[in-house]
């Protein structure tokens, strides 16, 4: 009974805070970064290793830290992550030097292994018949944070024509991210409970005694089914998160339109990102499979693309966000319902671990590929995203329902 009370007490909405402000931080950061140092002299090679800074030491750190994650419930792991990068984040006030910021960016990332997974698990740690609507409100919270940091950027940028303000005031962001996770951020009713499952099945009861036609933990989900989801998403953003705003500063478009192009696709892939969340099995499998078509084959256009015009980098980014925002609902809505099946936290964890590892390994690919050629890197990435749908297609027929 106390388990109930406590879950009719806690609130999701804090959650939703947080999983909407360190995104606002990310974007803001994430197009600056590859346009300051390209005008400092500063080769692609060493722009590539600077932008997946945060992936390197992220790309194994949530698989690394779940069990302290486990033993330390959220609260406290979502603590240690929002105070120490905000601790990296403010030597930005004191040096930007490649090397100092590099060092910075692996803290940070490290540090963020206990911030994402345990946000995610909050979902898998309520009851079932909320988890839809909990992925919906996660999805539309942090790709509103994405959006939020590239419109704050493009209109910053609008007036102070300088990129270096964005690094003074991304680490304010966090400081608001820590005073919220230190006030309202509460541990789940049925975060690290021995018996959680039993405890949810009882709430479930009491909530509703329908059957949830969309329960995924119902079906034998292969993992790699979500990795290849997950890893063609990162692969995708990672490209062109990387390539783009150099592509422009060759292009000799205005800064403040990188972020406002990257804004539409971010709000494409905001609202098709919290619709996935509600897909049937049979309607998820045919979508992502089509999303990462189409992705392919617009990774080639804009490697095609040696003019400027804006209509047509707009329509691209528009489209790219409805493919994208697709790949990570569908994506994380798999992990988390392996989470549920098999009563555990890791496959958030391995969610995390693999946006974080292509995060990392494209940027410096791409480093040295658009060294010679930059258009040669659109290219590369489409035939690693025809890879990857091959793959997903071949594990996707393995999805089947459990037998009763």
């Amino acid at each position: 009974m106390d388990n109930f009370e406590n879950h009719q007490k806690w609130h999701f909405w804090p959650v939703l805070c947080l999983t909407f402000l360190y995104p606002v931080n990310l974007s803001v950061l994430g197009v600056s970064i590859p346009i300051y140092y390209y005008n400092k002299g500063v080769s692609i090679e060493i722009i590539g290793f600077l932008a997946a800074a945060i992936a390197l030491t992220y790309s194994f750190s949530p698989l690394l830290l779940n069990k302290l994650s486990q033993k330390f419930g959220r609260k406290k792991s979502v603590l240690i992550a929002t105070l120490g990068a905000t601790a990296a984040q403010i030597s930005f006030y004191f040096t930007l030097d490649p090397f100092i910021f590099f060092i910075a960016r692996l803290v940070e990332g490290f540090v963020m292994g206990f911030y994402w997974t345990n946000l995610q698990s909050t979902i898998s740690d309520s009851s079932k018949d909320k988890q839809s609507k909990y992925t919906a409100g996660y999805n539309l919270s942090w790709n509103l944070g994405v959006l939020s940091g590239l419109l704050f950027g493009a209109i910053v940028l609008f007036f102070i024509d300088d990129v270096l303000i964005v690094f003074y005031l991304a680490p304010l962001i966090l400081i608001i991210t820590c005073v919220i996770a230190v006030i309202y951020f509460k541990d789940p009713p049925y975060a690290n409970s021995q018996n959680s499952s039993t405890n949810q099945n009882n709430i479930k009861a009491d909530v509703s005694d329908s059957q949830n036609k969309n329960d995924f933990s119902k079906y034998f989900i292969p993992v790699m089914v979500p990795i290849l989801i997950a890893a063609s998403f990162s692969i995708s953003k990672a490209s062109i998160g990387f390539l783009y705003p150099i592509k422009s500063e060759m292009l000799g478009i205005e800064t403040y339109t990188v972020y406002l192009f990257t804004f539409f696709l971010v709000l494409t892939q905001a609202i098709f990102a919290t619709l996935s969340s509600f897909l049937s099995m049979k309607w998820l499998k045919c979508v992502t499979l089509i999303s990462l078509g189409f992705i392919t084959l617009l990774m080639l256009i804009f490697g095609m693309v040696v003019d400027y015009n804006a209509a047509l980098f707009i329509a691209l980014f528009l489209i790219i966000g409805i493919f994208c925002g697709i790949l990570y609902g569908s994506a994380l809505k798999l992990f988390i319902a392996l989470n549920v099946k098999k009563k555990t936290t890791k496959y958030t964890s391995i969610n995390e671990s693999v946006l974080g590892l292509f995060f990392l390994i494209i940027p410096i690919l791409l480093g040295f590929i658009a060294a010679a050629d930059l258009n040669l890197g659109f290219y590369i990435i489409s035939i690693i995203l025809l890879i990857n749908l091959v793959l997903a297609s071949i594990f996707m027929i393995q999805i089947q329902k459990d037998s009763e």
